[in-house]
């Protein structure tokens, strides 16, 4: 899918981007493919879904088999929050496919919790046409940005839009992982696009999210990759010069203990 589709809004997020979850609204899958939620608060959610919508599985119109279609978050019984990992064994158990969360990684990072969200595929009338459960995980270091893995299953759809090819591709113990940086600009809803803004988002990697109260830009960074098809997404919200090496090396400890 398209990650110019992905979200509208990403609004009233605090200075982390951090403080509200999305909740997609499935009556705006016929608003111009820009990128469209709803904020309800919660914390983690809003990490975690804010990866896989942006690279694969968000609020992304488009059509199949010429039916227009749309995916996005559905409340299901089973979402959750887990403080430890002790429970990722219910976790997979729950969501029907394995799931593969270190503890801990080898620069220092932690495991912080886990989420469990709805998702669904919605038809041109906003029904429910698919029903499937993603898994959010928060990694935490002293004095660090937060880390988040957003982990869901690869869905054979078809019609759907590429995403941007990603700005570099390594291969890892036999798996590419493309790795992507993207600049945001959080905008006001009147915000009107300039000219630049036009010929950024033509050229790829740069996205503007309406319903901020004011204009802020960064960029991040993300790490997506397959595992026994398993959609797996490493995201830095505060991009830096190491983001790709630092994200390159947590995917190559999540493959290496897939193996085990």
């Amino acid at each position: 899918m398209n990650r110019e589709q992905a979200f509208e809004t990403l609004s009233e997020l605090d200075d982390r981007f951090i403080a509200e979850a999305i909740r997609y609204a499935p009556g705006d899958a016929s608003k111009p493919p820009e990128r469209i939620v709803q904020m309800k608060k919660r914390k983690i959610l809003a990490i975690a879904l804010a990866a896989a919508l942006i690279l694969a599985l968000g609020a992304a119109a488009y059509a199949l088999s010429g039916i227009p279609r749309s995916t996005g978050t559905h409340l299901m019984p089973k979402e959750a929050d887990y403080e430890s990992l002790a429970a990722l064994e219910k976790v997979e158990k729950d969501v029907g496919y394995p799931v593969t969360a270190p503890a801990a990684f080898s620069n220092g990072y932690a495991f912080d919790g886990l989420h469990v969200v709805g998702q669904a595929v919605y038809g041109e009338s906003n029904e429910v046409l698919h029903e499937y459960y993603g898994v959010s995980v928060t990694y935490a270091k002293p004095d660090a940005q937060k880390l988040y893995l957003d982990v869901n299953p690869i869905l054979q759809l078809e019609g759907g839009h590429a995403a941007p090819a990603p700005n570099e591709e390594r291969m890892i113990g036999g798996v590419t992982v493309g790795l992507s940086r993207d600049h945001y600009k959080f905008v006001p809803p009147d915000y009107e696009k300039t000219e630049d803004d036009l010929a950024r988002e033509a050229a790829g990697h740069y996205y503007i999210s309406f319903g901020a109260d004011g204009i802020e830009e960064r960029d991040m960074a993300f790490a997506d990759f397959e595992i026994d098809g398993v959609n797996y997404t490493l995201m830095d919200m505060y991009a830096s010069e190491d983001s790709f090496d630092t994200l390159a090396q947590m995917a190559k400890e999540i493959l290496e203990a897939a193996k085990k």
